[in-house]
């Protein structure tokens, strides 16, 4: 099944004349913009839209090599727009956004203040958000009282040492620090890994360090910072490093003699009658 995004943009009620095709498709390009924030692994292709009333436009995720399957980085991007967005509904910053996202979130709201009347995504997990002036009403406010915080002024969050494994997704920025972004194998979702001094040295060379590594499986290891439920917020990386995976020839892994010298059949009905096993 494609991973597809759905965007609808309605006018509002009081004022259903406001609603301009500018604002309805920056609403639009907010939105993607929020979920790919520089994420080069991942294209969302226009696959319908309509400029009937109200508004409506779908991406789909694809992926210009044809190798690689985009579907688990895709899901992770959806999720951690979907799981940000809910946290700014409860009056919280999202503890994983970098100011980019921050900047276009805040943009995407205070739109709906100003002629947009419902903007509702449909990312095709946990139903539907629904944007409304009240919603960003709230947002803005969440959103102006964030300060820009620094690298090591994390006051809420919590940390141990330790190391995270998943695949590396792109070479950004997090709270205006060299960062990558990696999707972790067992949540699935986006962490942030601020490179250290030294790391930075290392991966200086953006575009050569992303052609090599991108979809890589890595292993990051440093300081793991944790939200107060504990969800993984960002990593302090002081070392990253690629997991080779190798093939493994069905020659080294075959035993001939696993059965005993019993046919397959005679095997598995002792099996179930609990006499081998």
């Amino acid at each position: 099944m494609a991973e597809k995004v759905t965007v609808t943009v309605s006018a509002s009620g009081a004022h259903p004349d406001v609603l301009t095709v500018q604002d309805a498709m920056r609403q639009v390009l907010d939105v993607f913009d929020l979920l790919t924030a520089g994420d080069t692994a991942v294209e969302w292709r226009l696959s319908r839209a309509s400029t009937n009333s109200p508004f409506y436009a779908e991406g789909e995720a694809v992926s210009f090599e044809p190798a690689v399957d985009i579907t688990v980085v895709a899901r992770a991007q959806k999720q951690f727009v979907a799981d940000g967005m809910r946290e700014i509904a409860a009056g919280h910053v999202p503890s994983g956004w970098d100011d980019k996202r921050l900047k276009t979130a805040k943009r995407l709201y205070e739109r709906n203040l100003n002629g947009v009347g419902a903007t509702k995504v449909d990312f095709q997990q946990g139903g539907e958000i629904v944007l409304t002036p009240r919603f960003a009403r709230l947002a803005v406010a969440v959103l102006s009282a964030s300060p820009t915080l620094s690298l090591y002024d994390f006051p809420r969050t919590k940390g141990e040492v330790g190391s995270i494994e998943g695949v590396f997704a792109h070479l950004s920025t997090y709270r205006n620090q060299p960062a990558i972004g990696v999707v972790e194998s067992r949540t699935k979702a986006i962490v942030w890994c601020v490179l250290s001094p030294a790391l930075q040295a290392k991966f200086a060379d953006k575009a050569d360090f992303e052609d090599f590594w991108k979809h890589s499986r890595v292993q990051v290891r440093g300081r793991i910072r944790y939200t107060p439920s504990r969800a993984i917020s960002f990593v302090v990386a002081e070392d990253i490093g690629r997991i080779e995976t190798k093939a493994v020839p069905l020659t080294t892994i075959r035993d001939a003699d696993f059965t005993g010298g019993l046919s397959i059949n005679e095997y598995l009905e002792r099996f179930r009658e609990g006499v081998v096993g």
